[in-house]
């Protein structure tokens, strides 16, 4: 009976264990929320990320319909003419379109919490080619309607998610120097700036306007440009060593070091869409995306994530360890103890944790790892009364922190590493088992370890 309240016991442990590792793998959590939410507050006292379409050439346009109608009056029907009026704008996208960007990038702290923030100089050009104005203007349906149509002041619009970032915005087209001022005056674009042409509407029949654009912008995390013409050209580069490159299309050309990027991206109307290639739809401009996050591949709080996923496993393969090596050299272990090996274990991740938050990932595991291995050496050499045993178990314990170490560092050989190093646990316990006595256990092994404690007892 005693033998089996020492189970029930040891089980009862096991699962306050799990119950402890849990909390730790929620305290993970919660400081990723916080890290999340400083973010999001760099980027409130910043600008957050960007995304940019434009440069378009808009051109207002008013049309007035007149529809013939009949109306009974006392004399009879007569025909009369009611007017309505209402504008519209057209958008039209380069033909050509190139955008070249330096990307500046620098961490922006608060606390032990901090976020890339880049300063990027973009230069936008490239060429509208217009054919007749007709052709945008709304035709008769039948002889009962009249259309007339009224040109507005032409403008660019360039649209961007957080106009906070715009430092400096100016450039030329057509040879006139162009003025921006608040808003897109295009609501189908949101946020940006425009700036009137100073051309006459008629003077753009079937007209070539060459542009370019001057934008200095600053961002957070992600950069988006929307591949807007119908060939499109778009280079960028920067001193962040970890892009990850993102959007509808990947780069044709890339190349990445431990000093920065660059990355050429090349898209055509028929791998867009064709959607923007003349004229904008009238609900969505521009939704085909390409760009880059810049993100940090040794992310702390994801690698701590990860480490946890193996917290489990963990402490049974070491409960295992020390129960085998009990069971081989016949001696008894009391739960307090096994409730001490499971509490340093359990600490490992938790310092893990506290100290990747100071001195970065790598080193702090280490430093875990090596109080871990040191401590629990330490005291299963007296538990297993011998010193011998306590250096075999931290050698033990060290390899292990070592594998897991190895594939934490290789996510794509993760599943691989760890299915052959508990190929290999298995193995050596069954190597080192082979002979055992595993029914000697159960019977005279227990009675002997039983025999022992009673016989401690009654000398104290």
């Amino acid at each position: 009976m005693k033998t089996q309240w020492k189970i029930v016991t040891l089980v009862a442990l096991l699962l306050g264990m799990l119950f402890a590792l849990n909390l730790v793998r929620g305290l993970v959590f919660e400081r990723q929320q916080r890290a999340d939410a400083v973010r999001a507050e760099i980027a409130q006292f910043s600008a957050g990320e960007q995304t940019l379409k434009g440069p378009f050439l808009v051109l207002p346009i008013t049309e007035t319909v007149a529809v013939l109608t009949e109306k009974a009056t006392p004399n009879g029907k007569i025909s009369e003419w009611s007017e309505t009026s209402h504008e519209r704008v057209i958008l039209i996208s380069p033909e050509k379109y190139t955008a070249n960007g330096q990307l500046a990038v620098e961490s922006l702290k608060r606390g032990i919490f901090e976020a890339p923030i880049y300063r990027s100089s973009l230069i936008l050009s490239g060429r509208f080619n217009l054919g007749a104005l007709t052709q945008y203007e709304r035709k008769a349906s039948s002889n009962m309607e009249k259309i007339s149509s009224t040109w507005g002041v032409p403008y660019l619009a360039l649209s961007l998610s957080d106009v906070r970032g715009i430092q400096n915005l100016g450039g030329q087209i057509a040879g006139n120097n162009l003025t921006f001022e608040p808003g897109t005056a295009a609501s189908k674009l949101g946020k940006g700036a425009h700036a009137l042409l100073a051309l006459d509407v008629n003077a753009l029949n079937n007209q070539s306007l060459d542009f370019k654009l001057n934008l200095k912008l600053t961002g957070t995390t992600q950069l988006h440009i929307a591949p807007i013409g119908k060939e499109s050209h778009v280079t960028l580069s920067g001193n962040w060593p970890h892009p990850s490159f993102s959007g509808n299309f990947a780069p044709v050309e890339r190349s990445v070091t431990a000093q920065g990027f660059t990355a050429r991206w090349q898209t055509s109307q028929l791998a867009t869409g064709g959607a923007q290639a003349t004229q904008c739809a009238e609900e969505n401009c521009a939704s085909a995306m390409l760009g880059l996050r810049l993100i940090d591949p040794v992310d702390r709080y994801v690698l701590n994530e990860r480490t946890l996923k193996y917290a489990e496993l963990f402490v049974l393969v070491m409960f295992g360890a020390v129960f085998l090596m009990s069971a081989m050299n016949r001696i008894s272990i009391h739960p307090v103890q096994y409730a001490l090996v499971g509490a340093a274990l359990a600490l490992f991740f938790l310092l893990t944790l506290s100290l990747s938050e100071h001195i970065g990932f790598s080193k702090a595991y280490w430093i875990a790892a090596s109080a871990s291995t040191l401590l629990l050496g330490f005291y299963i050499s007296f538990v297993l009364v011998a010193w011998q045993r306590g250096i075999g178990f931290a050698v033990v314990l060290a390899a292990l922190y070592g594998l897991l170490f190895g594939i934490l560092q290789s996510e794509d050989m993760a599943l691989l590493m760890g299915s052959l190093t508990l190929f290999g646990l298995l193995s050596g316990v069954m190597i080192l088992t082979r002979k055992f006595d595993w029914q000697g256990l159960n019977k005279s092994t227990v009675m002997q370890i039983e025999a022992d404690e009673r016989l401690a007892d009654e000398t104290e």
